[in-house]
C-alpha cells in the first residue's frame, strides 16, 4: 500500500468568480491551445506505423478514431448515450381454473 506523501501542498478551490464563460481568452490560454495543438500533430506523425512490425491493431484504432472524433465533434460524443432500457416484461401463463 502506497504511503501518503508527507509534502502534501493543498491548493484552495478558486471562487466562483474566478471564470468567466464569455471573457476573451488570455494569451496564455491561446498560447496553450496552439501549444497542445501543435504535440497532437507530433503526436499523430509517430502513430504511422505501416512499416512497423508491430502494426497498430484494429481495436487501437478504433479506439484513436473514438477519442479523436469526440475532440472535433464533441457535440456527437455528449448527446450520445445509451438508452435506458426498460427491462422486458415476463408474460406469466394464467392457470386454468378449476
Amino acid at each position: 500500500m502506497p504511503r501518503k506523501p508527507s509534502n502534501v501542498i493543498r491548493v484552495p478551490k478558486p471562487p466562483k468568480s474566478a471564470f468567466a464563460a464569455d471573457r476573451p481568452a488570455s494569451r496564455l490560454l491561446l498560447d496553450q491551445m496552439i501549444h497542445v495543438a501543435n504535440a497532437l500533430i507530433e503526436h499523430l506523425k509517430t502513430i504511422d506505423n505501416r512499416e512497423s512490425p508491430q502494426p497498430i491493431t484494429e481495436a487501437q484504432a478504433g479506439e484513436l478514431v473514438r477519442f479523436v472524433t469526440e475532440i472535433l465533434h464533441p457535440h456527437t460524443g455528449l448527446q450520445v448515450q445509451k438508452a435506458k432500457r426498460k427491462p422486458l416484461s415476463v408474460k406469466r401463463k394464467r392457470r386454468a381454473r378449476a
